[in-house]
């Protein structure tokens, strides 16, 4: 790495750590992640094979980071330097006016159609994980390190197969709580839910303590009225803590946004019961 001049820490997660960087050869502002060794906690992070394989899919992709120099032994990824997260942001500011926030998730439904038209799920949305280019206005996708290539799973039985212990608690989607190891992009469409709810209103939508708390915050939103009738729910190794908890009241996510636009509304829900249920929940985000 004798080619870049480290800078500073600018972050920190389950796969490694990212610090901003100067390229010695250009003089250009970069972005360097020091991968920790076996990626996330089931290894399905697999970053640097991440970065060979699918760096011609996304390096030109504007709303995802752009892989541009893996690295073998020490395992470092040179990324393009964006600038600051969207987390960043909004701990300094209110909720975002609903112009800006539809603006921002438009780039980060778009972003995300492209992830997953080339078959990879990445299982750790949230805003720390989504970068803003103050110069061009981009949005970013980014850290990739708990990410999988659903192809290699269905083509090859991969092992280790898909696992529900991955993504941030807040953002972790109810079929992973409940334990799922058959999930598709259904888990990412969830968690930008969460990232649009949080702009709207300037705080997280199911800010749980632990899985269980998760769960019944997701339930007192949403409602639990459908929840059984999903396709497969009956298989979930936790479906007893999903029917087995105290009563719920109707769902309610429309009355936490009461200002919300007929067209924000729609773009946000169609019904409480297309968000919980995950193989519904593709198809309503993104049409």
């Amino acid at each position: 790495m004798e080619d870049y001049e480290r800078l500073v820490k600018i972050g920190e997660g389950a796969s490694g750590v990212v610090y901003k960087a100067r390229d010695r050869r250009t003089g250009e502002t970069v972005a360097i992640k020091r991968l920790r060794s076996g990626g996330g906690n089931d290894q399905d992070g697999a970053a640097l094979e991440a970065a060979s394989n699918w760096k011609s899919n996304l390096i030109n992709k504007p709303e995802t980071a752009a892989v541009s120099c893996p690295y073998t032994g020490d395992a470092f990824i040179v990324m393009d330097y964006a600038g600051r997260s969207l987390a960043d942001v909004m701990r300094e500011r209110a909720a975002f006016p609903e112009p800006e926030a539809r603006r921002v998730m438009r780039a980060l439904l778009e972003g995300a159609a492209a992830m997953h038209a080339r078959g990879v799920l990445h299982r750790d949305i949230k805003p720390a994980n989504v970068l803003l280019d103050a110069r061009g206005g981009g949005v970013r996708i980014c850290d990739f390190g708990l990410s999988r290539s659903i192809a290699d799973v269905t083509a090859h039985g991969s092992s280790p197969p898909l696992t529900p212990g991955v993504a941030t608690l807040w953002y972790r989607a109810l079929e992973l709580i409940l334990g799922s190891w058959d999930y598709d992009a259904g888990v990412d469409t969830w968690a930008l839910g969460c990232v649009m709810a949080e702009l709207l209103s300037g705080a997280p939508l199911f800010p749980g303590q632990s899985e269980m708390d998760t769960l019944n915050r997701v339930f007192d939103t949403l409602g639990a009225q459908d929840v059984a009738s999903w396709r497969g729910f009956a298989s979930l190794p936790r479906a007893g803590s999903a029917l087995c908890r105290r009563p719920r009241p109707p769902a309610r996510l429309r009355d936490m946004f009461p200002a919300l636009s007929g067209a924000g509304t729609t773009f946000l829900f169609s019904s409480e019961k297309d968000l919980l249920d995950g193989h519904r929940r593709l198809s309503f985000f993104f049409r």
